[in-house]
């Protein structure tokens, strides 16, 4: 798309880097029974106070990428899986990262959050 919106186009930029990971990408989260592993790219918000100061659009935005594994799988291979994946999306931006073990939707399963912000325009 030729008028694609800077946010559309930084999804649509991690969708592709996380590909090779190969697992099924998501941009909202599945019914309950939709087994793991599977990828959310969802929760996001955007900062465009420097647009005012600039007059360029300027957006801060913020992303969280959510990674659900089987509570099978092991701490090590949870680990290999939350590296790869912070090394396909690149140093470039402020990223965090965190491993839970989350039972929420009745299965206990290893979720891994990515929190990002990155500058687009």
């Amino acid at each position: 798309m030729a008028n694609e919106t800077p946010s559309v186009k930084m999804f649509a930029d991690l969708r592709e880097k996380l590909k090779p990971l190969n697992i099924p990408i998501k941009f909202k989260l599945p019914k309950q029974d939709t087994l793991e592993p599977f990828l959310v790219i969802g929760q996001s918000s955007s900062d465009m106070s420097k647009t005012a100061q600039t007059g360029l659009v300027i957006e801060d935005m913020s992303v969280q990428i959510d990674i659900f594994l089987p509570g099978t799988e092991s701490r090590a291979g949870i680990e290999k899986v939350k590296s790869e994946a912070l090394r396909r999306i690149g140093h470039n931006r402020n990223v965090n990262a965190s491993v839970l073990l989350d039972d929420t939707i009745g299965r206990e399963v290893y979720h891994i959050v990515i929190a990002l912000t990155d500058t687009i325009f």
